[in-house]
């Protein structure tokens, strides 16, 4: 089976489990309509028995009522009628995507079973197979979207990704995007390092602005985001990329559905989440017919210990931010971190003379919602004053995350490394 059979499998296999989808949810939403309908008939009897019982001046404003309601009838039963005809349009199209899936797959079946657990198998399998030949896989792809934070995981992932590239003929495939969350969010020179990332290598670099960044949209909801409600990453992030792709996708011009591989740097020692994640995926929410995406995490088996060995090895530039000892290069404060980050976050805005402290801990009083359930922005600035106290301000030297990952040695040749690049 050769790699553009597998494609065309996976995407019949998304077809079919989306029919089925659609299918499933087709008759709850008739029962809800149903229910609606009732009401809304229910309504009008009551009105009806008003009317009739209304006298003088109260009949006008009892017949005006009736009116409404009768509308309001006719717009429900339109609805309910939609929402059967949805159950019979739904299961003819779930009828027939997994009879093409069928007889797509036929052929290489080992069993004639291609429904329920059979097909989330035959996908897995496709999957695991095309993430073993990542250069057959970018070869087939239209458009490599590497998604970078600037981190470390982020470069190091990008590094990879063009020697496989560069091996298959494909380097101008890469478009590198950057979710910038603007000033109240990252780090200063967050987006200008992804740029420099990008422009080493020689690709185009996209970089997508968020509206408002995350105390915009903190403010708008009047809560922070937590690990269940990760709005932070769908609503300035996600949501806005998968527009900048489908942008990307119409200016090829294919009268084809297009291949399109979105490259992110999750490593599956930074939570269990993330370890439970398969290396190549379909992107269902943002596939359609004219655009086949793959979510590929080309470092997820990556230890940090490696991460910062390619970095050191190779001369890959690093915010200094990890430097001053953070672990990530994600937002300022992020939900996601733990209290001793958050703290050494603050001490870090200090040593830079950031104002984020006082934004987040003004907006944190102002919507009367905890940054964390556990404990607020308050507090996390009260302990960082009190390490300040004992400590003094926040230090760090160029070199330092090496130093603290690989040693002292290590750190003074990837410093002579990048002098002599300069």
């Amino acid at each position: 089976m050769n790699i553009a059979t597998r494609l065309h499998l996976l995407d019949a296999v998304r077809r079919s489990t989306q029919a089925d989808s659609a299918r499933a949810a087709a008759p709850r939403a008739a029962a809800r309509a149903r229910k609606v309908v009732a009401a809304a008939l229910g309504e009008v009897r009551r009105c009806e028995q008003q009317l009739a019982a209304a006298r003088g001046q109260e009949r006008l404003a009892a017949a005006e009522e009736l009116v409404t309601a009768r509308n309001a009838y006719a717009a429900q039963a339109r609805r309910e009628r939609d929402a059967r005809a949805a159950v019979r349009r739904t299961f003819t199209a779930a009828r027939a995507a997994n009879r093409t899936l069928a007889a797509q797959y036929a052929p290489y079946a080992r069993s004639r079973d291609t429904g329920g657990r059979r097909r989330s198998a035959v996908a897995a399998s496709l999957l695991d197979e095309l993430a073993a030949m990542p250069l057959d896989l970018i070869r087939a792809a239209d458009v490599l979207a590497v998604h970078s934070s600037g981190g470390k995981d982020s470069v190091v992932m990008l590094h990879r990704l063009v020697a496989w590239a560069e091996k298959a003929g494909c380097k101008h495939k890469i478009v590198v995007v950057h979710c910038d969350l603007g000033d109240t969010s990252e780090w200063p020179g967050v987006r200008e390092l992804a740029q420099r990332q990008a422009e080493r290598y020689g690709l185009r670099f996209v970089a997508v602005d968020s509206t408002g960044g995350l105390l915009g949209l903190v403010e708008k909801r009047g809560m922070f985001p937590d690990a269940a409600r990760r709005l932070c990453t769908s609503s300035l992030k996600r949501d806005k990329a998968n527009v900048l792709l489908t942008a990307i996708v119409a200016a090829l011009g294919l009268t084809r559905q297009a291949i399109v591989i979105n490259c992110l740097g999750l490593r599956a020692d930074e939570s269990p989440a993330r370890s439970r994640k398969a290396p190549l995926s379909v992107d269902t929410r943002t596939s359609n017919s004219k655009k086949l995406v793959l979510a590929w995490h080309p470092i997820l088996q990556t230890t940090e210990a490696e991460v910062w060995q390619e970095i050191a090895g190779s001369g890959l530039e690093y915010h200094p931010a990890y430097d001053a000892l953070m672990p990530r290069l994600s937002c300022v404060f992020c939900v996601l971190a733990g209290f001793n980050v958050l703290v050494r976050a603050v001490r870090l805005c200090w040593a830079l003379d950031l104002p984020l402290p006082e934004q987040y801990t003004d907006l944190e009083a102002r919507i009367g919602h905890r940054f964390k359930e556990q404990y607020s922005l308050a507090d996390v600035v009260a302990e960082a004053a009190r390490v300040q106290a004992e400590e003094g301000p926040l230090t760090w030297r160029p070199g330092d995350a090496i130093r603290d990952q690989l040693g002292e040695s290590a750190a003074a040749d990837y410093l002579d490394r990048i002098a002599l690049a300069a």
